[in-house]
């Protein structure tokens, strides 16, 4: 049973399971006429660690040191925002930065890890895979918060936390009913 459930997502696109969208999963080994889509392995190492918060309470930590790329000191999400409100939070300029957050037509957010005035490593992580919507600090969260995966009690749909959520974060998963 472990076995089958400690799984490697090795890419997925964009997903939100039979509600209008599309899922590319390529597994290893197997053929495919089309080009494997690019996937960043932050995306990959966080999907797993959602997907094993499945198996029981004692898979729900996630240690974001692992998921993150090497040398970052604070991890940012944003969710609603404009390159210009996200470069306000980040406190420098970052080329990089998408126009928007979601981009047009996706159920996402995106996870920035940034080291002083860099970013490190991001990428935009789907809805369908785990909610990130409630991670709302506005400066983001210091290496060595400890996050953990809730579930929603109606709807079981997973949700990262910080393991102590405080103010408009614990007011965001009272909401969904994430426990």
């Amino acid at each position: 049973m472990l076995g089958a459930a400690a799984f490697v997502v090795y890419a997925v696109q964009y997903s939100d399971f039979g509600k209008g969208g599309t899922t590319t999963v390529r597994v290893q080994g197997v053929p495919s006429r089309q080009a494997s889509p690019q996937v960043s392995p932050i995306a990959v190492r966080l999907a797993n660690a959602i997907g094993r918060a499945s198996l029981g309470r004692r898979f729900r930590a996630v240690d974001m040191a692992a998921v993150g790329p090497l040398g970052w000191t604070r991890v940012y999400v944003f969710r609603d925002e404009t390159s210009a409100t996200i470069q306000q939070r980040l406190g420098f300029d970052w080329p990089g930065a998408p126009e928007a957050v979601p981009r047009s037509g996706e159920h996402e957010s995106l996870i920035a890890f940034v080291d002083g005035s860099k970013v490190a490593g991001s990428t935009f992580f789907g809805d369908a895979i785990g909610h990130l919507d409630c991670l709302t600090a506005e400066r983001g969260y210091m290496r060595g918060t400890p996050f953990v995966v809730r579930f929603a009690r109606r709807t079981h749909d997973p949700y990262l936390a910080t393991a102590r959520p405080e103010g408009p974060d614990a007011e965001c998963l009272r909401a969904v009913g994430a426990r």
